[in-house]
């Protein structure tokens, strides 16, 4: 809108990169904004939802393009195998009975919960000293750009692993194996926490907590969902599912002069103009004045190995992914079904009708942890003709990741599959330095670089932000002046990315 001219080239046959879709079939009965004439369903993959309060760019961009948003009633089961670790947990609620074997974990890892929140206490605390938070940014909306404002890039939980903290608290090793770990593993698909960076741990209490208050959960009896039904309220979702976030990237191009869909780039040339030629593998050549790399940085050098730097090859070949640490299995391969029987009999018509996540954990046999994840769209699909269908109306709407020992799906009620590759950098101290490097590499020779692992974090809201700088230093103007927390975010990001001048 700003008056330049662009050309999007996107690797895969549609737009969205790793938010993708899926199409789930049998709702011919149903009535709602998420399911077509044929009775189809669009979910969400792996990108379900995200906290407003938190993603305020994203929000801007959702109100300017007229994208609805509803609540997404988030609500984790975790239900735990470890030999003497036996166990429960709902996520979203706070309360337990151990006589009637609900939440057993809280009560069994009792001890554990209440050094984890003083740990968290005391990381929020140190950090809002060092960012001013309770001085003079008072006042201030919530942020996950703000941990370097003041002297916070002198904090120390920049660095030192939220583990290590924990730990120092009393936390119980069992406890981040057997709780901490599959709980966010099933939020972030990244089963290695260790490394993630204390002053991460706070921001995502707020998020997805672990340890609900009134503030961010609700518990109340539900006619379809039972006694104990229990619900984060922080996040929100895409009012028509997969259709919404489909029609977001549809909408963000629409006014592009190309949009190159099933076209890969093989090479960056830089000309001696200074401009930049294009070679994509349908041999089309095209000539520009800016490249915007918005892929995984491992993809990078293959296309401007003529004429990277050494710094530049040794910034993007830093990060570290997560499946640098599971290449062929684990959470980075996604199998879409309609078998139940994945799920315990004991709480599975539970889980059906108000889990959002059925995680399993089991020890194995070489003693290390498995950590089984279920996604439930039968839950994380809200739209009225699905979540508040009952279980009789709806067929079952299952991705799985990583089965425990023993289990299998049946063939038969296999729907598709899905692979996280290189979609998820992992969250450390040495992903963030490699992002701080960055800035020694954007904007030479008029190519930039955006996306999750040119922030500090991985999500809609981050990678989103970094295509705003690189746009802004490219000469586009901010689109949302008007949003004073939201232009706050902007420029807090640059003072990481240092994009912009």
């Amino acid at each position: 809108r700003d008056g330049f001219s662009v050309t999007v080239y996107e690797a895969r046959p549609a737009l969205a990169g790793n938010a993708r879709t899926f199409d789930w079939d049998g709702f011919a009965n149903a009535s709602s904004d998420t399911t077509d004439a044929s009775g189809v369903v669009k979910s969400c993959v792996s990108v379900t939802a995200w906290p407003p309060i938190l993603y305020k760019n994203y929000e801007a961009l959702l109100k300017t393009l007229g994208i609805e948003t509803t609540p997404m009633p988030l609500s984790w089961f975790l239900v735990s195998k470890v030999p003497g670790r036996e166990g429960t947990l709902w996520g979203a609620d706070a309360t337990f009975d151990e006589a009637a074997e609900r939440n057993t974990l809280r009560a069994s890892f009792g001890q554990d919960f209440a050094r984890y929140a003083r740990a968290n206490k005391f990381i929020a605390t140190v950090t809002d000293i060092f960012t001013g938070a309770s001085t003079f940014r008072r006042g201030d909306a919530p942020s996950m750009y703000a941990n370097h404002a003041g002297l916070g890039l002198l904090n120390p939980f920049n660095v030192v692993p939220l583990y290590a903290v924990a730990r120092s608290f009393g936390v119980s090793a069992e406890w981040w194996d057997v709780v901490f770990t599959p709980y966010y593993t099933a939020s972030f698909l990244v089963d290695e926490l260790r490394p993630f960076p204390a002053v991460f741990g706070p921001i995502i209490e707020q998020q997805i907590p672990l340890l609900p208050t009134p503030d961010n959960a609700v518990r109340e009896p539900s006619a379809l969902r039972g006694p104990h039904d229990c619900r984060l309220t922080t996040c929100v979702t895409w009012k028509r599912a997969g259709a919404g976030i489909r029609e977001v990237f549809r909408r963000l191009v629409e006014h592009a002069d190309e949009v190159l869909l099933d076209t890969r780039v093989l090479t960056v040339d830089v000309l001696d103009d200074g401009s930049k030629r294009i070679l994509d593998d349908r041999d089309g050549v095209r000539t520009f004045d800016r490249v915007i790399f918005a892929c995984p940085c491992n993809a990078i050098p293959n296309m401007i190995r003529g004429h990277s730097t050494a710094i530049e090859r040794t910034v993007l070949d830093a990060p570290v992914y997560a499946d640098d640490f599971h290449p062929a299995a684990g959470h980075m391969h996604a199998v879409m079904h309609s078998d139940a029987s994945v799920i315990d009999e004991r709480f599975r018509e539970d889980v059906l009708r108000r889990g959002s996540n059925y995680v399993e954990v089991t020890r194995l046999d070489d003693g290390s942890i498995n950590i089984e994840n279920q996604y439930n769209f039968g839950v994380q699909t809200p739209g009225p003709g699905v979540y508040d269908l009952p279980l009789t109306e709806k067929p079952v709407m299952l991705i799985s990741h990583a089965l425990g020992p023993g289990k299998s799906i049946d063939a038969t009620k296999i729907r598709g599959g899905g692979n996280h590759a290189r979609a998820h950098p992992l969250y450390s101290p040495w992903n963030v330095a490699a992002q701080l490097s960055l800035r020694l590499c954007q904007g030479r020779d008029g190519l930039y670089y955006c996306g999750n692992w040119t922030t500090p974090g991985n999500c809609h809201d981050m990678s989103l932000l970094s295509g705003f700088l690189c746009a802004a230093a490219i000469g586009a103007a901010y689109p949302f002046p008007d949003d004073k927390d939201a232009h706050k975010d902007f420029h807090r990001l640059n003072d990481l990315m240092g994009v912009v001048g």
